[in-house]
């Protein structure tokens, strides 16, 4: 289905452009929503992301712009993102205390991107820990199907 425009969100002061832990680094948030089918049905999905830069190439590529043309890419990939945080951007399967998507046992990581071509596609690795999911989202404990169990829990 096709995107929408990409915002340029400002913050809840109306700020563009905002200062990172590093104040030489400025970042603006980018947000698209768009309409995506799965399993035969329709969901809106909202993804955002961060382009970082110094706050004067900030300025000058985005301006006084209030949308982009483009694409927000969702990159999944077995490798971390940054190697001496292997946390971060864990693909999780909901709130930050879900668990963790895996295929195989290995972690899933997950980047968002900005494409102003829209030529990238989406690179998107399914999860094959359903159970454990699906035990999180009911409220459940998961027990592993290989667990031995004994009579005495039975």
């Amino acid at each position: 289905m096709k995107n929408q425009k990409i915002d340029i969100v400002p913050n809840q002061e109306g700020t563009v452009y905002r200062e990172s832990q590093n104040k030489d680094i400025h970042y603006v948030r980018l947000s698209q929503s768009s309409l995506k089918f799965s399993n035969n049905f329709l969901k809106k999905v909202t993804l955002s992301c961060l382009v970082f830069g110094n706050l004067a190439e900030l300025q000058e590529a985005f301006g006084n712009l209030k949308s982009l043309p483009g694409k927000l890419v969702i990159k999944e990939s077995f490798a971390p993102s940054d190697p001496n945080d292997l946390d971060r951007d864990l693909k999780r399967a909901g709130s930050d205390d879900a668990p963790i998507c895996t295929a195989s046992g290995k972690s899933i990581y997950r980047t968002i991107f900005y494409d102003p071509s829209s030529s990238i596609a989406d690179t998107l690795i399914p999860h094959t820990n359903v159970d454990e999911i699906r035990a999180f989202h009911n409220g459940e404990d998961f027990v592993p199907a290989d667990t031995e169990v004994s009579e005495a829990q039975a």
